[in-house]
C-alpha cells in the first residue's frame, strides 16, 4: 500500500492539472466571445436629449459659401480614413466624415432652412481650425453687406466640437462668418430647435429643392440610421449607461457614447427598422488606432429564434465560428484619425455591426461620436426624390405609413393621456 501512495498522489496531480489545463481553455474561450448586450428602447422622458438637425438638404435647406461657393456635383467622397471635399455642400449631407476646408482669413456660409424656425442652438466638429465665429440670423433674405442682419453671437473656435448657443431665436436665413488663423475642417453642421414627441411619430416632410445632382450627393444625403426616422441602437459590447447607446445615431457632434476603458472590442448593432440596400457605412469617434470592421446582417446573429424573439434577448454572445460567418463588407485601418469609411457593393440588410479591433493595448475605448449608413446604387434616383412627402401629401397613404409605422424597438413613444373632457355651461346674464 505504502508504493502505491506515490503513484496515487502523482495520478491527482496529473488530473488536478488536467481540470486546471480544461478549465483553463474553456476560461479563454468564454473570454474570447463577444458578448452584447440589450439597448432598452427609448422613451418619452429620452425626447429632450435628440433634437432634429434642421440643416439638411432633406429637410429643404441650402447652402452658399463666400468669397467662393462649390457646386454640389464637386462633392467628394471618400473611403478609409481620409477626406480631401471642397464643396461646402458636405456640410448639410448626413455623412459626418465628409467635411469642408477653412482656408486662413475670412469664410462665411449663408444657410437657408425650408421656413421660419426656432433655432436654440448650432454645433459642427472642427478639426484643427483656429480663429472666431460670428453667427447672424433673419428671416428675410438680405444681401450680404445688409446691416438689417441680426449678429447674435460671436465666439472662438473650440477644438473638437464648436457648439453656440443662440436661442431659440426665429430665422429662416443663418450667416456663419469665419475669421480663420489656421486651417482646418469641419463637419456635421448642425441647426437644432426645442425637441418634441412629434419629431418621433411624425417625421417632418421631405422637400428638397436641389436641382443640381450627383452620385455622392445622392448617397450621403440620406442617413439610414437616422433616430428620429426607425432606426435604434440595438446592442452595445459595454458601457455605464445602456440608455445613451442612442447617441451615437443621433445626429449630434456634441454627444457621444463610450464603451467601457477594458473593452477588449468594442462592438455595436444598430437596428435600421427594415431591410435595405445599404452600400456605405462611416464613423466619427475618438482618437484611437486599430481596424474597425464594418458589417451588413439580415438578421441577428447567434440565436435560432424568430426575429421578434431575437430582438427581445437582453444579451447576444458571438464566438468566433459565429463572426466568421457574417457578412463584413470591409474593414478599415486607422492609425489615429478617429475616422472611418468604406464604401462596398450594394448588400441587403436590417441591422449593421461595428466592430473595433485595437492595434495594442490602449487603455481605453473609443469614444463614438456618430454612425451612419447609407444605401441605393449607382444611377439611380436621389433617396431623397424618392421618399420625399410633399406638404400636400402628408394625408396619403405614404405619409401615414411613416407617421404610424411602429419604430424597430418597441412601440412610439406614446404622447400623454389628454385631460379629461369637462363641461362648463355658459350662463348669460338676465337683465333685473
Amino acid at each position: 500500500m505504502e508504493n502505491l501512495r506515490p503513484t496515487i498522489s502523482r495520478f491527482a496531480q496529473i488530473g488536478c492539472l488536467s481540470c486546471c489545463l480544461v478549465f483553463s481553455q474553456v476560461a479563454r474561450l468564454i473570454a474570447g466571445d463577444l458578448v452584447l448586450q440589450k439597448v432598452p428602447p427609448l422613451t418619452v422622458e429620452q425626447v429632450p436629449a435628440y433634437p432634429q438637425n434642421l440643416a439638411r438638404y432633406y429637410l429643404g435647406a441650402q447652402v452658399q459659401a463666400e468669397p467662393q461657393s462649390n457646386p454640389i456635383a464637386s462633392l467628394q467622397l471618400s473611403s478609409e480614413s481620409a477626406d480631401h471635399n471642397i464643396a461646402e455642400a458636405a456640410l448639410l449631407c448626413d455623412d459626418p466624415t465628409v467635411g469642408y476646408a477653412l482656408s486662413n482669413g475670412r469664410t462665411a456660409l449663408l444657410i437657408s432652412l425650408s421656413k421660419i424656425e426656432d433655432i436654440d442652438n448650432i454645433s459642427f466638429l472642427n478639426r484643427g481650425a483656429k480663429g472666431d465665429l460670428a453667427v447672424a440670423i433673419s428671416s428675410a433674405k438680405l444681401p450680404a453687406s445688409s446691416p438689417q442682419w441680426h449678429k447674435i453671437a460671436q465666439q472662438d473656435l473650440t477644438p473638437d466640437v464648436v457648439k453656440a448657443k443662440i436661442g431659440p431665436s426665429e430665422a429662416k436665413y443663418v450667416t456663419l462668418t469665419f475669421n480663420v488663423t489656421e486651417p482646418g475642417r469641419i463637419a456635421s453642421l448642425g441647426f437644432y430647435s426645442t425637441p418634441a414627441v412629434a419629431d418621433f411619430i411624425m417625421p417632418r416632410a421631405r422637400k428638397t429643392s436641389v436641382q443640381e445632382k450627383s452620385a455622392s450627393f445622392t448617397l450621403i444625403s440620406y442617413n439610414l440610421t437616422d433616430v428620429h426616422e426607425k432606426a435604434r441602437a440595438l446592442y452595445v459590447s459595454s458601457g455605464d449607461d445602456l440608455k445613451q447607446a442612442n447617441q451615437m445615431i443621433d445626429g449630434q457632434p456634441t454627444t457621444s457614447y463610450s464603451f467601457a476603458a477594458t473593452d477588449a472590442a468594442p462592438c455595436t448593432i444598430i437596428d435600421l427598422g427594415k431591410v435595405t440596400t445599404v452600400r456605405r457605412i462611416s464613423a466619427i469617434y475618438s482618437p484611437w488606432r486599430g481596424t474597425v470592421d464594418f458589417y451588413v446582417l439580415q438578421a441577428l446573429p447567434g440565436a435560432q429564434a424568430a426575429p421578434g424573439a431575437q430582438a427581445a434577448q437582453k444579451t447576444l454572445r458571438l464566438d468566433d465560428s459565429v463572426l466568421a460567418g457574417l457578412k463584413q463588407v470591409g474593414s478599415v485601418v486607422d492609425d489615429g484619425t478617429g475616422r472611418a469609411a468604406i464604401d462596398f457593393a450594394s448588400t441587403s440588410g436590417r441591422y449593421i455591426m461595428v466592430k473595433w479591433n485595437p492595434a495594442a493595448q490602449q487603455g481605453t475605448a473609443p469614444s463614438v461620436v456618430e454612425i451612419a449608413a447609407f444605401g441605393g446604387r449607382e444611377g439611380s434616383p436621389s433617396l431623397v426624390a424618392a421618399n420625399r412627402i410633399s406638404a400636400e401629401g402628408k394625408e396619403g397613404k405614404e405619409a401615414k405609413e411613416v407617421a404610424e409605422g411602429p419604430p424597430a424597438e418597441g412601440p412610439p413613444p406614446s404622447l400623454p393621456d389628454p385631460p379629461p373632457f369637462v363641461f362648463i355651461p355658459e350662463i348669460v346674464p338676465t337683465s333685473p
